[in-house]
């Protein structure tokens, strides 16, 4: 007679052990999950405050460039009515020493769109200082922000560590109790079907049946599998959730 193939020995293999040795981890397992996900979410929740931080900061630094540039606008104006007056000055003088009336009135018309000129840029000058004083306050208040949120992200971050440094320890502990009760005289496909459930559904790969109702999603489970999960011979999954069915 020909020897048995490894998987018609695991087929073979009764699976009420391994389904009671995976139902005695599940707990274990549902609270290693939680674990885990409370260490992925503390760093992305320390990332998005510090994120709002960084947004803070890139809108106190852009006011400031705003202000410098518009202080470099002021600053042009000005230098250019400072031109314009000089202009003005040597205009009125050639149209006072001169008693050609085309270059007395040509004197005349240049002066005066110089002074429409010099006129305009003041207004923009008094525009520009007034939004720079809006600005101003604004930028003043999101530095006092800033100072505070500051200080709260510094007392968020080291909580935040705490909170990493215990669940990295309460995830060795779960680890170890888990491994603890598994043993590895196991089905390794079931085994590797759990695994896979484990991450597919948050934590929680097996439900308690009674034979008629998955416990954990409350559907109703066809009449045959009763006897299924009744022979203990064979892994039978929820129909609808598939996690693994354990009868007790």
């Amino acid at each position: 007679m020909p020897a048995k193939t490894p998987m018609q020995e695991t087929l073979r293999a009764p699976m009420q052990d391994t389904l009671r040795a995976l139902w005695g981890i599940q707990e274990i397992d549902k609270d290693l999950f939680r674990v885990q996900e409370e260490l992925k979410r503390l760093p992305v929740e320390r990332a998005a405050r510090e994120g709002e931080l960084t947004v803070l900061r890139e809108r106190i630094q852009s006011g400031k460039s705003e202000s410098a540039e518009e202080q470099l606008r002021i600053r042009e104006l000005e230098n250019q009515a400072m031109t314009h007056r000089l202009r003005i000055r040597k205009l009125d003088d050639e149209s006072t020493s001169s008693r050609d009336m085309s270059v007395i009135e040509a004197c005349k018309y240049e002066m005066r769109e110089l002074k429409k000129e010099i006129e305009r840029g003041e207004r923009i000058c008094m525009d520009i200082l007034e939004h720079g004083e809006v600005r101003s306050k604004t930028i003043g208040e999101l530095e006092e922000k800033l100072t505070v949120e500051e200080g709260h992200f510094v007392e968020l971050s080291a909580g935040i560590d705490e909170e990493i440094t215990a669940a990295e320890a309460k995830q060795t502990e779960l680890e170890t109790q888990r491994d603890d009760r598994l043993g590895s005289n196991l089905n390794v496909e079931a085994l590797s079907l759990y695994r896979r459930l484990l991450t597919a559904r948050s934590g929680q790969a097996m439900a308690l049946s009674d034979g008629q109702v998955c416990r954990a999603c409350y559907m109703a489970l066809p009449p045959n599998m009763n006897v299924q999960l009744a022979r203990g011979t064979a892994i039978i999954q929820c129909p609808s959730c598939d996690r693994i069915l354990f009868k007790n």
